[in-house]
């Protein structure tokens, strides 16, 4: 009886968990959502952009045959597109690059895909929560304007794109990411600009 009581409970304090995470506050999002677009350093044609880019990019791969290219996603920031992920050949790499370059609305598009047969990349789970975990540090963070910031965890290597004000800020979000349990390592691609 006292273990159905202890499952009781902790089943109670997970569903607490899970439903505060998803819980919907209009005051909390309608602010923070004011707070962000003001802090946004993108016109909104590149927000528009961005978007499109975005759904253009997952719905290539999900069209996809195959596994070669289930472990890749594309991050975008002002037009600007870095390809992050796992695959197991180098030809998955270039075949991922070639099927995303072909958007004419990407200024650039840097490949930081990982090249391995071996490794798995982490789970899901743990690569989103540790994204979750980034998010809620640089978000926090004195001095990182992480609005402007998109970032992608596998199997602990981080990589970071977007955009900072100053080298200051860009150094920050990368040790600050650095700091964090389960990081491996962190490669930035974060472009630094006076905001203009």
């Amino acid at each position: 009886m006292k273990n159905i009581f202890k499952f009781a409970i902790a089943g109670s304090f997970f569903l607490c968990l899970v439903q505060s995470s998803l819980a919907f506050d209009p005051v909390t999002t309608l602010a923070g959502s004011a707070i962000s677009t003001a802090m946004d350093v993108r016109s909104k044609s590149e927000v528009k952009n961005d978007v499109e880019i975005d759904i253009t990019a997952t719905k290539l791969l999900l069209e996809n045959k195959g596994d070669d290219l289930k472990g890749v996603s594309l991050l975008v920031f002002a037009q600007r597109a870095v390809l992050v992920g796992l695959v197991k050949s180098e030809e998955a790499k270039r075949k991922a690059a070639k099927l995303l370059g072909k958007d004419k609305r990407i200024r650039s598009l840097q490949n930081e895909i990982i090249v391995s047969a071996t490794e798995s990349g982490g789970s899901m789970v743990s690569n989103l929560l540790l994204e979750k975990k980034i998010g809620a540090t640089l978000t926090v963070a004195q001095g990182v304007h992480s609005v402007n910031m998109r970032w992608k965890a596998v199997g602990g290597r981080v990589v970071l794109m977007g955009v900072a004000k100053s080298r200051a800020e860009a150094d920050l979000a990368v040790s600050k990411i650095k700091g964090l349990d389960g990081v491996k390592s962190v490669k930035s691609r974060l472009r630094v600009s006076d905001g203009k």
